[in-house]
């Protein structure tokens, strides 16, 4: 079946208007990436293409599709667990596989997003452990709770900074000279008797 551009009134087929409306999905999407990926991107698309074909339209809008929501949402989801995976971890898996092709150690073409996302989630996976070990090593050292005795002891000299004025032990300028010690400001205790 032929049509016309309704545009300069040529005529062509249909397969050429379907393969044009998926080369506009595709530039969508692509233009849908974060901008430190671009480049990385379609060197990464290159690796789905076989050596003698180009790779269609349709397929670099779905493969792009796939990892799309990922990317947006920060984290990286494979064989049903998530992690989070900032753009960076991204970058740098994207950057691995570049290496990797460009070492001759992938099988080309690539079948699925399967090999990016086992770096990528790799990646995120020692990240996770990492914030982990920090944390325990937080607790380990009791900073945690550090913080929470220091806020108490503030609290304490604050109402006992309330009480002694209250019950006239100190005037109000020795009230509001240990209150701003203590980091309170003047309106820290009641002035008005």
């Amino acid at each position: 079946m032929r049509v016309t551009c309704p545009s300069c009134c040529a005529t062509f087929s249909l397969d050429v208007a379907l393969q044009m409306d998926a080369s506009r999905a595709a530039l969508m999407r692509a233009l849908q990436m974060p901008a430190p990926l671009a480049a990385l991107w379609a060197q990464y698309l290159g690796m789905f293409r076989s050596a003698n074909r180009a790779l269609a339209h349709d397929r670099a809008e779905r493969l792009m599709a796939e990892l799309l929501p990922m990317l947006d949402a920060g984290e990286v989801v494979r064989n049903g667990n998530r992690r989070q995976a900032p753009i960076e971890i991204w970058r740098a898996a994207l950057e691995q596989m570049v290496e990797l092709r460009n070492a001759d150690k992938l099988q080309l073409p690539l079948k699925s997003h399967g090999y990016l996302l086992e770096i990528v989630f790799a990646a995120a996976e020692r990240g996770a452990a990492k914030a982990e070990r920090q944390l325990e090593e937080t607790r380990k050292r009791g900073d945690h709770r550090r913080t929470t005795d220091s806020n108490l002891e503030r609290l304490d000299r604050l109402s006992r900074i309330r009480g002694d004025f209250d019950t006239g032990l100190i005037d109000e300028d020795t009230a509001i000279e240990r209150l701003s010690a203590i980091g309170y400001g003047p309106e820290a205790v009641n002035v008005k008797r």
